[in-house]
């Protein structure tokens, strides 16, 4: 019974925290509509892609600003009573490109997201960041998610 209970309670936890992330992304982040990216792509699904600023002391310094963002998509169908869901990216960081790419499968988004480990103004201000240059490559559908990074050489 007591194993049940730390359970739930991590469970809990983790669930209080997304909600807390999505939150401040809400509240005082920035929301792109994704589907005026690659117009020639024929998009099955409406996406919006909300961020939540991250402050760490060691990105600036003397002084405060975003280090990275956490990144939410949000995927809704194109339906009368259209299928939601919301996801949190894995990849930390500042997305600095977004691009669509081609699919025949229903209700399926394919996007190539290229990501920054810091943001432009981080690393303007701290040289000893290391930046790393990544490409997320998502398929997204009201369902699931499916998200796998490649690292770019500097």
């Amino acid at each position: 019974m007591k194993i049940l209970l730390i359970a739930l309670l991590a469970f809990c936890s983790s669930c209080s925290a997304l909600d807390s992330d999505l939150k401040s992304a809400i509240s005082y982040g920035e929301i792109k509509g994704l589907n005026k990216y690659t117009p020639e792509v024929d998009k099955q699904l409406f996406i919006r892609l909300f961020n939540a600023p991250i402050y760490q002391d060691n990105c600036f310094k003397e002084t405060h600003g975003v280090c990275q963002y956490k990144y939410f998509l949000s995927v809704s169908t194109f339906d009368e009573y259209p299928e939601t869901n919301i996801y949190l990216l894995k990849t930390l960081g500042e997305i600095d490109k977004i691009e669509w790419l081609p699919t025949s499968d229903v209700d399926t988004a394919k996007l190539k997201l290229a990501i920054n480990s810091y943001t432009k103004a981080a690393l303007s201000n701290n040289n000893k960041l290391v930046n790393t240059k990544s490409i997320i490559s998502i398929v997204v559908t009201p369902v699931e998610i499916n998200e796998s990074l490649t690292n770019m050489p500097n």
